[in-house]
């Protein structure tokens, strides 16, 4: 969710712990009065809207969730602005939110498929950690779009890893929680070679990769690498012939029913030349 739409802290509690306890089932109002020092009930009648956190208790709800910085700054004025019984000050604070919530909207997760492509940080956050490519590629199977806690037994992954990875896509715009489990918003996401971080993306996904390969049994993966002598005539040739079966494999996957995220590779290059 995007909590910068909203103005009740309390409605931001309530839906990041319904979401959060999705992927990890840890994560529920008892745990979360626990960290407060609160009782469930008292935390009950806050999120009902009846009673009020303090400060201090808002902090250690923020600190359960993990929320960042900005995020936190957010939920305290939206706490100030619901303690608050004057009406005059009060309208001096949700100026003070609306302003916050502008500035946020400019950077934030509501940006369509163009602005996304051609705004390079996007990109990179998406690209940098290649566990977030992996994740939401996970989503493309409805199992795990509407159990996402799956996605950490099948990767072999920490909840709070997979967790820290959906929250990344979901502030860049590129999955929604909602009720019905997550949505992908199909944000048309590629990598050009010639880009600063593409070195650093395919030696991250490689370890990423050989760690995997690692935890799987043979039956389930298929591995071939071969080093040979031949001419630039044929390193062409072979070239020509991958592309026709990435095209051919891009057939296949685009009308397939999706039951498993794969990974495939294939690596053509010169231990010989110079330059």
């Amino acid at each position: 969710m995007n909590i910068y739409n909203e103005l009740d802290y309390r409605q931001i509690l309530k839906k990041l712990v319904e979401n959060r306890k999705k992927i990890d089932s840890s994560v529920n109002f008892q745990n979360m009065a626990s960290s407060c020092r609160i009782q469930k009930a008292y935390l009950s009648q806050v999120i009902k809207g009846v009673r009020d956190l303090n400060q201090d208790q808002l902090y250690m709800a923020c600190q359960y969730l993990n929320l960042d910085s900005d995020e936190k700054k957010f939920l305290v004025m939206l706490l100030e602005y619901s303690r608050c019984g004057l009406e005059e000050r009060k309208k001096e604070i949700l100026k003070k939110i609306k302003l916050f919530q502008k500035d946020k909207r400019k950077t934030s997760s509501h940006i369509d498929v163009n602005e996304m492509n051609e705004r390079k940080v996007n990109r990179e956050d998406y690209f940098l950690d290649p566990l977030n490519q992996i994740i939401h590629m996970c989503l493309s199977i409805p199992e795990f779009k509407v159990n996402p806690k799956l996605i950490s037994k099948n990767l072999f992954l920490p909840r709070e890893k997979v967790l820290s990875s959906l929250k990344k896509l979901e502030s860049m715009g590129i999955i929604e929680f909602s009720e019905n489990g997550i949505l992908d918003k199909e944000v048309d996401l590629h990598l050009p070679q010639d880009s600063p971080i593409f070195d650093a993306w395919r030696s991250q996904l490689n370890t990423l990769s050989l760690n995997r390969i690692k935890k799987l049994k043979d039956s389930k993966t298929y591995n071939f690498s071969a080093i040979f002598g031949s001419n630039e005539k044929i390193r062409k040739e072979i070239h020509t012939h991958f592309l026709e079966f990435l095209n051919k494999t891009k057939e296949l996957v685009t009308d397939s029913e999706v039951e498993e995220v794969f990974q495939v590779n294939f690596d053509l290059f010169s231990w010989t030349e110079t330059q």
